[in-house]
C-alpha cells in the first residue's frame, strides 16, 4: 500500500512535544498553537486530568475472551483432555463455553471508547503537530508493507496485553505537562501519522504532511 514517508529531526521533535505539552495549564493556548480553537472544548477536556482504568480492565476482558475461544478451539480440535469424557460430554462443554463467549457483546466497544477520549484526541493532535513541525520538506508517496506497520495502542488491543494496557494508563492519567515526549512519539499513535523510525528519522503518515503535497 502506498503511505506517505518523511524524514525529520528527532531532538526537534522532542522539543515540539514537550514544548505543546507544557501549554496544559494554558488550553487556549495550546489549542491556538494546534489550530484546533473550533474545537476548544476538547482541548479542555483533554488537558484535565482522567481516569483509564476502564482501559485496563476492557484490555482484561479482552484477554479473557482470548483463552476463551483458545479454550473452545482445543475442544473442538480433540486436543483437551475433556475428550477422554466422550463426545456428549465434549459438546455439552462446547456448548456452555460458547454461551458464555456470547456475555461478552462486542468488542470494538472498547477500542472505540478509547480512541474517542478527549485525551487521547488531544495526545495525537499534538504527535502530529510535533511530527509536522520538525519534518525536513521530503514528503514522497512510499509503497509500504502494510505488515510491517506499528500500531502500538491497537498491538495491546490486539494481543490483550494487560500490561501494556496499565503502561498506558498510567501515562494517561499524568498531569498533561508530566507525559513523556518520548512516550508520545514511540508508544502512540496519531490522527495523521502512523508510526516512525526512531534511528532512521523516518515518519509513516496517512495524509500529506502540513504544508506539504506528499509528492
Amino acid at each position: 500500500m502506498y503511505l506517505i514517508t518523511a524524514t525529520f529531526d528527532v531532538e526537534q521533535a522532542n522539543a515540539k512535544a514537550a514544548e505543546l505539552l507544557a501549554l496544559g495549564d494554558t488550553p487556549d493556548r495550546l489549542a491556538e498553537r494546534l489550530g484546533t480553537m473550533h474545537d476548544l472544548s476538547m482541548v479542555k477536556e483533554g488537558v484535565a486530568v482522567a481516569s483509564f482504568k476502564k482501559l485496563i480492565e476492557e484490555v482484561g476482558r479482552l484477554r479473557q475472551f482470548i483463552a476463551l475461544e483458545k479454550q473452545i478451539a482445543e475442544l473442538k480440535a480433540g486436543k483437551s483432555m475433556i475428550r477422554f469424557l466422550g463426545s456428549g460430554f465434549k459438546e455439552k462443554q462446547i456448548a456452555k463455553l460458547e454461551e458464555e463467549r456470547k456475555k461478552f457483546g462486542s468488542l470494538i466497544e472498547a477500542p472505540r471508547w478509547f480512541y474517542k477520549q478527549p485525551r487521547v484526541r488531544l495526545l495525537s493532535a499534538i504527535r502530529d503537530y510535533a511530527l509536522d513541525s520538525s519534518q525536513q520538506g521530503d514528503a514522497v508517496w512510499t509503497d509500504i508493507d502494510e505488515k510491517k506497520l506499528v500500531f502500538p495502542i491497537v498491538n495491546i488491543f490486539e494481543s490483550a496485553d494487560v500490561a501494556g494496557a496499565q503502561a498506558l494508563a498510567g501515562e494517561l492519567e499524568k498531569p498533561l505537562k508530566d507525559i513523556a515526549p518520548r512516550f508520545l512519539l514511540e508508544k502512540f499513535e496519531g490522527n495523521r501519522s502512523i508510526n516512525f523510525d526512531l534511528e532512521k528519522g523516518v515518519a509513516i503518515y496517512y495524509a500529506p504532511v502540513s504544508g506539504s503535497s506528499g509528492t
